[in-house]
């Protein structure tokens, strides 16, 4: 008699157990599934290419005819004075650079001196929002008095850059006796040294200006330096 209430005691347990097992186990399906990844933020780079909208700006040192402020046209090209249009869409600024140069050497210059800079993109910066250095030019030069340069980032604004900008120097200039004349204290300026020639060959550097900085160009003595 004890023995058999000690039997159905045992499967009345193991009859709760199993109960009991069935309401804890694991679905196979969904077990030791991995957790989703969590996506990272997806970051825009800023575009590097010029597209229809923007406004470039092109100095020719070789002749100011040239230079100008040209807007990138819905095909992606510019129109330059008796040049016509230049393909600059989808390219860097340094590549436009390059496509306005070879267009002016086959047609008009031999070796032109060409910078490009954009000044307005859309959804950018225009010129008018860039910081801007004060400088001033003298002596043979295209364009001489003060000028507001745009500051592009935090990059420094070169001096021969910077001369270009301002429209270059006249034929009769001695490139390589130029100087700067910086404001030192009280009414004092240091003059430094500036090879304009030694530059635009790439054989010397160039100078990084200052607010107020005078970059002047004395006129070529004529039997003296060629």
């Amino acid at each position: 008699m004890n023995l058999r209430r000690y039997t159905c005691a045992s499967f009345s347990l193991l009859g709760i157990c199993l109960a009991l097992a069935s309401c804890h186990s694991t679905n196979p399906d969904t077990a030791d599934l991995p957790m989703p990844a969590r996506q990272a933020p997806v970051s825009v780079a800023p575009r590097t290419t010029l597209a229809p909208g923007d406004t470039i700006e092109v100095f020719v040192m070789e002749d100011e005819k040239f230079a100008g402020t040209y807007k990138v046209r819905e095909n992606g090209d510019i129109i330059m004075p008796r040049v016509g249009r230049v393909r600059v869409g989808g390219l860097s600024v340094s590549g436009a650079q390059d496509a306005v140069k070879a267009v002016l050497e086959a047609s008009q210059l031999a070796h032109p001196t060409v910078i490009v800079d954009r000044v307005g993109t859309t959804g950018n910066q225009t010129f008018e929002d860039k910081s801007k250095m004060l400088i001033y030019v003298a002596g043979s030069v295209a364009r001489a008095g003060q000028h507001m340069i745009a500051q592009v980032g935090t990059q420094p604004v070169m001096a021969y850059e910077a001369l270009l900008i301002a429209g270059g120097t006249t034929p009769y200039a001695d490139e390589t006796h130029a100087f700067i004349l910086r404001r030192g204290n009280g009414n004092s300026r240091t003059q430094i040294p500036l090879n304009l020639r030694s530059i635009r060959q790439g054989k010397g550097p160039d100078v990084p200006l200052q607010e107020g900085d005078l970059i002047t160009v004395p006129e070529r003595r004529f039997g003296l330096n060629f």
